[in-house]
């Protein structure tokens, strides 16, 4: 009896310790940590992380938790299977640190190291003698020259991992569209043709580009699907004729597509040129802004550069980062003179010059063109005419009206980067 007894207490000493012990028995989860784009590109920079490699061998993940290493507070969730997105706002080097942990509650970590450039405006120059795409950091500071001559650089909205510019293509003897690669500038050929294609502009989710091209015999905009292929093909978009519709630039959150047209409302435009948009889903554009002056695709002559019409010009509106507003180009009454940025609310189609807008007095009685709106909204990049044939990029903070000088040399500029960076 007494024996039994032991036996019995021994055995069940053995279960609870077993019981007590699983976790010991237990394999623990892996953690798998990769994100997309890999490569080193600038502020703001939007990376995906996939944890979907994570697993348990003897089990199943029950929760994780990602820390972005910015000091922005932790994701967590318990399906490893869905992407996680997150912005770095600024130059920096971050650790992100995925922990994950099973039913058994034993966990796993996993680490990758992401490096973020500091934010830089693109623009074109010709103090080469050849247009040259060039890009310098928001504080003037390390102007550099690219590998590829080209006008109208676009980055893409909201990644900024690709800049479309449009370059002289010498087999066709007129202006295509090219992308490149940020982190390593090497420059992909949309087509060979006979006809110009200009001003690229990014779909909010790079899928596709706008431009405008004379490839119909009048200036209109077309769009093609991105990444492209032998098979891919161009698709025209407007049938503005016989007005002209040049400076397409998509929204930064949706579909939306403004672009210039010296279509009018009832006729031709009321000072030459107007703010058209097609709405994403809408079967038609519809007129925008016009007021009594050029409105959006106007510059000094520049656009001469592409033998665009009577009108029109390389510059090109921008979008705010948030989609309410759009900076343009025109010479309109009641601004400083000449040429002037305006800033335009598109939901009530009013607009305001740059100067009651930002403060200060980014506007002068020289003609400012070519806005392109800073991606963390609070900064507009724009040229300005300084005499003696020479144009020069500034930026003004939208904060304080603080205006800097970012270009350096003395030569003619056409413009910062279109707002689809």
């Amino acid at each position: 009896m007494i024996r039994k007894l032991l036996a019995g207490m021994l055995l069940l000493s053995l279960a609870i310790g077993l019981s007590a012990c699983r976790g010991f028995f237990t394999q623990a989860p892996v953690a798998v940590l990769i994100y997309e784009p890999e490569r080193t590109y600038e502020a703001p920079i939007r990376i995906t992380f996939d944890l979907s490699g994570s697993r348990d061998p003897d089990g199943e993940i029950v929760a994780w938790t990602l820390d972005f290493g910015d000091g922005t507070p932790p994701a967590t969730g318990t399906d490893v299977t869905v992407p996680v997105e997150h912005t770095y706002q600024a130059e920096g080097t971050y650790i992100a640190t995925l922990e994950v942990k099973d039913n058994a509650g034993q966990k796993d970590q996993a680490s990758v190291v992401i490096t973020v450039l500091a934010p830089r405006v693109y623009f074109s120059s010709n103090r080469n003698l050849d247009w040259q795409i060039f890009r310098v950091k928001l504080d003037g500071t390390e102007e550099e020259g690219l590998r590829f001559d080209g006008i109208t650089p676009a980055l893409n909205w909201n990644t900024r991992d690709k800049l479309a510019v449009s370059f002289w293509d010498e087999s066709g003897s007129d202006w295509d569209i090219g992308v490149a690669d940020v982190s390593d500038l090497a420059l992909e050929h949309l087509d060979v043709q006979t006809y110009s294609e200009i001003q690229p502009t990014w779909y909010y989710d790079g899928t596709k580009l706008a431009f405008a091209s004379d490839q119909a015999g009048n200036w209109e905009i077309w769009t093609v699907d991105y990444p492209w292929g032998i098979a891919t093909a161009v698709t025209q978009l407007t049938v503005q004729t016989p007005a002209w519709a040049l400076a397409p630039a998509y929204s930064p959150v949706n579909g939306d597509l403004v672009f210039v047209s010296n279509k009018g409302s009832g006729g031709p435009a009321k000072g030459g040129s107007a703010l058209w948009i097609w709405r994403e889903g809408a079967a038609a554009p519809e007129l925008l802004f016009d007021s009594g002056g050029h409105d959006g695709a106007i510059d000094p002559g520049l656009g001469i550069v592409a033998g665009l019409p009577a009108g029109g010009g390389l510059s090109t509106p921008a979008w705010s980062p948030d989609g309410t507003k759009i900076a343009f180009t025109s010479d309109r009454g009641g601004g400083r003179g000449g040429l002037d940025i305006w800033i335009l609310d598109v939901a009530t189609a009013t607009a305001q010059n740059l100067n009651a807008y930002s403060g200060g007095s980014p506007n002068t009685t020289a003609d400012e063109f070519d806005p392109w709106w800073v991606e963390t909204g609070d900064a507009i990049a724009f040229v300005r005419d300084v005499g003696g044939g020479s144009y020069q990029i500034y930026l003004v903070d939208l904060n304080t009206g603080t205006v800097t000088q970012l270009s350096s040399a003395a030569d003619s500029i056409i413009g910062p980067a279109d707002g689809a960076p």
